[in-house]
């Protein structure tokens, strides 16, 4: 379906095109040499809009499918070699489906135009995408967001799921439930100059938190609830923490610990809080076992799911809190 000018030397179109179930093993040569692998199996359909100006340039975009999509053993003498088997993982569906659009573009004027190694090539770019950016291509799994969701972002110093990074993780959740070869691994980072202060801030919010806690065990409630700590409630369990804890402390004439403003008693505790290299190493270790254990909860099967090794990194400026996220297959 389309317009076709034949009095233009070449030709001029404009179709629309449609293909189903082309097998694939025919065009292992050019698999072969864009990848380093043969297709052991596989069908394409596509929809198609070619475009040909006189001067012989094809455009063209194309609606996808690959269905069951299979690579052999890496081909010995290959100069080529991309992790096509990851990549399959990553763009198919449960059922065995990858639906992707691709542009096609090239020259009729070129002796070499050919449309089978085109294709070929187009699907291999999409390939090397899925390795460099594996999140960014996933996208629309996702319903949005892209390569930012291979990060796990959290406030300096602490270990809670922020409302956003749930969110993403609700996405990543999704797209790996939909590819069941796909497996996991979160790696928890670390910096002890970075992270500083906010571990203070964090660990002093902890205690505020632990002792609301215990005056809920106190009314009867059970141990294990989750507490949120108002700002009407804050001064009085603040002051608590501070009254508990084994520091020195301002006295009075008499020796008895001074009453003192908020900010004060907030200096003095936040002063007294050590941040060591072991502590770091834990909060690494800890942003990785709350990812890992949310995304769990999602009914993520925990054979998919692995802890890296989690680590403290080097000062940088562009770095962020976070746990970093790595797609594999077995």
């Amino acid at each position: 379906l389309g317009k076709l000018n034949p009095l233009a030397k070449p030709i001029a179109l404009d179709i629309t095109g449609k293909v189903r179930d082309l097998e694939l093993p025919p065009l292992s040569p050019y698999s072969v040499k864009y990848s380093g692998y043969g297709i052991n199996r596989g069908k394409l359909s596509v929809d198609v809009k070619y475009q040909v100006q006189p001067d012989g340039k094809l455009t063209a975009n194309n609606k996808v499918i690959l269905n069951q999509l299979s690579f052999g053993d890496k081909v010995e003498g290959s100069t080529a070699s991309l992790p096509v088997k990851l990549a399959v993982a990553l763009l198919a569906d449960r059922n065995g489906v990858i639906d992707i659009d691709l542009p096609i573009s090239g020259s009729l004027s070129d002796p070499q135009f050919s449309i089978g190694p085109i294709i070929v090539k187009v699907i291999i770019n999409v390939i090397v995408k899925a390795i460099t950016a594996p999140f960014s291509l996933l996208a629309g799994a996702f319903g949005g967001g892209g390569d930012e969701l291979s990060n796990v972002a959290f406030a300096p110093g602490s270990a809670r799921l922020q409302p956003d990074a749930q969110a993403g993780l609700d996405k990543v959740a999704k797209a790996l439930a939909d590819r069941p070869s796909l497996r996991l691994t979160v790696v928890g980072t670390s910096n002890l100059d970075a992270e500083r202060e906010g571990f203070k801030r964090a660990r002093l919010d902890q205690l505020v938190r632990a002792e609301k806690r215990r005056s809920v065990v106190k009314e009867g409630g059970a141990a294990t609830v989750s507490v949120t700590v108002s700002p009407a409630e804050y001064p009085l369990l603040l002051k608590e923490v501070y009254k508990n804890a084994d520091m020195s402390k301002p006295r009075n004439m008499v020796g008895m610990a001074k009453d003192l403003p908020v900010p004060e008693m907030e200096n003095l505790l936040l002063a007294d809080i050590k941040v060591t290299d072991d502590a770091m190493r834990e909060l690494a270790v800890q942003r990785s076992v709350v990812v890992k254990d949310y995304l769990a909860a999602k009914n993520l099967p925990a054979d998919r799911l692995f802890l890296g090794a989690s680590k403290t990194v080097p000062p940088d400026a562009k770095w962020t809190p976070r746990a970093e996220l790595v797609l594999a297959i077995p």
